[in-house]
């Protein structure tokens, strides 16, 4: 392989692993930098609406904010004010160890304000499919839905903190809708490590050319 056709190859690796599928149509992203697309009781999430759902930078050293939530709740406590009809909701989530399989976050899909649940996700809640992990460390998932969970109604995303009252114990963050699963948003530093490792090979590649045409 000629050197013009390495850098072709390195320039197609490169690409590839930075840039999403075309085919993919991303309708929600959610970085929680605030939560204005959000209802409870079908009013904006805000002091005294009776949500306990804020958002804050990642305690855990990411970059970003993250979803908390001050107290824990039942049937839903913040919903999107958008609704969905079919597609893959994903998200990270981080549980705190110490709730092993006693509660935590809560995500799925409801009708209303709360209304026809479907779709379920959860962490220490047997009976609702895959469970939310929570062992203090980040977990990406990706959970298909469709409005036939929701008796055909439109499908609101529904988020919650789960029969523990220590706040901030289930965080959420990279929240995205998606007609296809979607891999976990890499940290700004994971790109630097690729496009570092991807110098360190190019300079290689470089060296060996140059000593087999020196030779």
């Amino acid at each position: 392989m000629d050197m013009k056709m390495k850098n072709v190859v390195m320039a197609t690796l490169f690409c590839a692993a930075i840039t999403p599928a075309f085919a993919t149509t991303i309708s929600l992203t959610e970085n929680f930098d605030n939560l204005n697309g959000w209802i409870k009781n079908s009013a904006p999430v805000a002091p005294g609406s009776g949500s306990h759902a804020h958002v804050f930078a990642d305690p855990t050293g990411g970059t970003g904010n993250v979803l908390g939530f001050s107290n824990s709740t039942t049937r839903g406590d913040i919903f999107s004010a958008a609704t969905y009809r079919l597609g893959y909701i994903n998200f990270d989530y981080f549980g705190a160890k110490s709730l092993s399989n006693k509660g935590g976050g809560f995500i799925g899909v409801s009708s209303g304000f709360p209304g026809t649940y479907g779709a379920w996700l959860g962490a220490g809640q047997p009976g609702y499919g895959t469970l939310l992990v929570s062992d203090g460390s980040w977990h990406h998932y990706s959970l298909y839905f469709i409005n036939s969970m929701t008796n055909g109604n439109p499908a609101h995303i529904m988020l919650q903190q789960y029969n523990t009252n220590t706040a901030d114990q289930a965080l959420f963050r990279n929240l995205r809708i998606s007609d296809t699963p979607l891999a976990a948003v890499p940290e700004p530093e994971t790109y630097a490590m690729l496009l570092a490792g991807l110098g360190v090979l190019g300079f290689s590649l470089r060296r060996k050319a140059k000593a087999k045409a020196e030779a």
